[in-house]
């Protein structure tokens, strides 16, 4: 899993950075959704997580509150307890959900918003990364999930991750290699690549890197022991 060598662009190139993070981090089934909102709380739940305990726990969160409106009235410390003390990073995960809930509000005044999911409404979703904590990208996925508009959501840090594995052509600015994904890939592949992305730029950035790294960074290597103890033998031999 190296680094893929540097890329034109095309679909190769693209499906290639694709493959070799999916095969770190698992390719997935995509999940349609005709929610917006639970679109967006799965992506927080999903981030980093395996993806059975993600959609177990989306599904005991909505199996315990009534609908948004009632979750986004709950604290922090409740949604975290439907969690479970052993979901991955937890309280970070509460935390976000309790603030897109309340974010949403402020913007819609409401919580069904499926009626307002029109061109203005997608304007003001669009809009929220600007004075929230709402991803860019977490918006954008939303609307390839659930409405099916077809856009690559990727952020500044996944879009300087895919020039540096070799899936566009280095010259490109941000909204030139964002509109070539576009063209170049269904949205099926969009959403794989998406993925995979978010999923590498996260681990990273736990780790404390900021920089894009290699597929492999933090992976421990295979030891060729075998191979070393042989030649320790030949050397003794001589």
């Amino acid at each position: 899993m190296a680094k893929a060598a540097g890329g034109t662009g095309s679909v190769n190139d693209m499906i290639l950075v694709t493959e070799q993070l999916e095969e770190r981090y698992g390719r997935r089934k995509t999940q349609k959704f005709t929610d917006f909102i639970e679109a967006l709380v799965y992506q927080i739940l999903e981030l980093g997580a395996q993806e059975a305990a993600a959609k177990s726990a989306l599904k005991r969160l909505q199996e315990e509150y009534v609908d948004w409106n009632d979750m986004r009235v709950a604290s922090v410390r409740e949604i975290e307890d439907v969690l479970g003390p052993r979901y991955y990073r937890v309280r970070e995960k509460a935390e976000d959900i309790r603030h897109l809930l309340a974010d949403l509000y402020t913007a819609f005044r409401r919580m069904d918003i499926h009626d307002l999911l029109n061109a203005d409404g997608i304007a003001t979703l669009r809009a929220l990364p600007e004075t929230t904590n709402i991803r860019r990208d977490m918006v954008e996925r939303a609307l390839l999930l659930a409405l099916e508009v077809k856009v690559f959501p990727c952020d500044e840090d996944q879009f300087r991750l895919m020039k540096f594995l070799g899936g566009l052509n280095k010259s490109l600015s941000y909204q030139q290699g964002v509109k070539k994904v576009e063209d170049t890939l269904d949205g099926e592949q969009i959403l794989r690549l998406s993925r995979v992305l978010r999923e590498h730029v996260h681990f990273c950035h736990v780790h404390d890197e900021d920089e894009p790294q290699p597929v492999n960074v933090g992976l421990k290597p295979d030891k060729p022991e075998k191979a070393e103890k042989s030649e320790t033998k030949s050397r003794k031999k001589k």
